[in-house]
């Protein structure tokens, strides 16, 4: 065998080992780079609960007692907004918010038949995530948080009233905002990435408050011939501890 052969043959070995090489690196390379930065998030979903509004209170039927969760809403549709920073591909830092529109029902302690009843609840706070798969194309996910809770209700209908002319049908109006701790929330989920920048998975959320503080206002107009409007702050209810779940899918921008 010639010299130029052997030469030939190996740089034939040496350019082929290059390549293998080469391909072996570009297989082990992640498919997508590890995210860090400012990170957006914006979910929706449906939410369903279980617990009280509060215990010991007046209702709208005129007698003092508990108002569950289900007793007015049959659930709720879930706006979520989460805005953070990722430390690192698997740590997120940050803070939510979540507004819901409670699907409401017809109840005769908290919403009568004929009552016009809204509701929004609202929770915020700070949170922190753990990624565990963060170059992968799906990366699962756990979250933790707590914050505050926030429950705006507004009903409004005839209800019958005594008065010195008589039983009369009069206008009732209940504007109520009740507050308290969200000790704790839960999130676990998945994210498919859907590019560099982009990715999308379902999310499940638990979370346990207590209303704590009720503060609003009743007001009664009865017609005439009496013709008068009273309007009378909220009486003392007792703590409402409950729990929510919320079930839906997210949408996150990684720029």
């Amino acid at each position: 065998m010639s010299r130029r052969l052997c030469w030939a043959l190996a740089g034939a070995v040496a350019l082929g080992s290059a390549v293998a090489g080469a391909q072996e690196v570009q297989t082990s390379t992640p498919k997508f780079s590890d995210p860090t930065g400012l990170e957006l998030t914006i979910g929706l979903g449906f939410q369903g609960g279980a617990g009280y509004v509060y215990k010991n209170g007046e209702r709208l039927d005129g007698t003092r007692g508990d108002v569950k969760l289900s007793d007015g809403a049959v659930g709720g549709l879930p706006l979520l907004v989460e805005l953070g920073y990722r430390l690192s591909p698997k740590w997120f830092v940050g803070a939510y918010g979540q507004v819901s529109y409670i699907l409401t029902s017809e109840n005769p302690l908290s919403c009568p038949e004929g009552f016009d009843c809204n509701a929004m609840q609202f929770r915020f706070g700070p949170q922190v995530q753990y990624h565990f798969s963060p170059e992968a194309s799906f990366d699962p996910f756990v979250g933790v948080g707590f914050g505050m809770a926030i429950l705006n209700v507004k009903n409004s209908g005839v209800l019958p009233v005594a008065t010195p002319a008589g039983t009369l049908n009069s206008d009732f109006e209940v504007d109520s905002t009740t507050r308290g701790p969200e000790f704790i929330n839960v999130t676990v989920g998945g994210k498919w990435r859907l590019g560099e920048s982009f990715s999308f998975g379902p999310y499940l959320t638990a979370g346990y408050a207590t209303y704590t503080a009720r503060a609003g206002t009743t007001t009664v107009s009865i017609p005439a011939p009496v013709n008068v409007t009273t309007e009378s702050p909220l009486t003392y209810a007792d703590d409402g501890p409950n729990l929510s779940l919320m079930l839906g899918f997210r949408l996150t921008l990684n720029p």
